[in-house]
């Protein structure tokens, strides 16, 4: 391996997590859309017997997360969070959360928490001599 392809490498390597984060939040989130909230057979019978089954309790809990826009504001918390204290981790959960209230109906706040969640993953420079 070259010096140039362990430079690109490495310039490569901070994207590799917050990709499969929000990839793996789109997925389940997508899961969940698709075949907990929106069947409307499985509404009806959740809907009269909502603590019945372990598919009613899921679908139930996905619903109540983001009934009122709860999963974009938990998102847009920990975006702002991992902005002013520049945690890594923390970034890379508001991003999947906010992924995940992209698809689940809370976009109002989880749009603005991936752009920041976002800009609080992008790597810091440091100001040193000019190459």
């Amino acid at each position: 391996m070259s010096t140039a392809d362990l430079r690109s490498a490495q310039r490569a390597a901070p994207f590799v997590a917050p990709i499969v984060a929000l990839s793996a939040a789109l997925v389940l989130a997508s899961l969940a859309r698709h075949r907990l909230v929106e069947p409307a057979a499985l509404t009806a019978l959740c809907d009269a017997m909502p603590w019945e089954s372990t598919t009613c309790i899921l679908r139930s809990l996905t619903v109540q997360a983001f009934a009122g826009g709860r999963l974009g504001m938990f998102a847009l918390a920990l975006a702002v969070l991992a902005l002013l204290t520049r945690w890594r981790t923390v970034g890379l959960v508001a991003l999947a959360a906010a992924g995940a209230g992209l698809v689940l109906y809370s976009t109002r706040w989880a749009a603005p928490a991936a752009l920041l969640a976002a800009l609080a993953l992008l790597p810091t420079t440091t100001a040193g001599p000019a190459r």
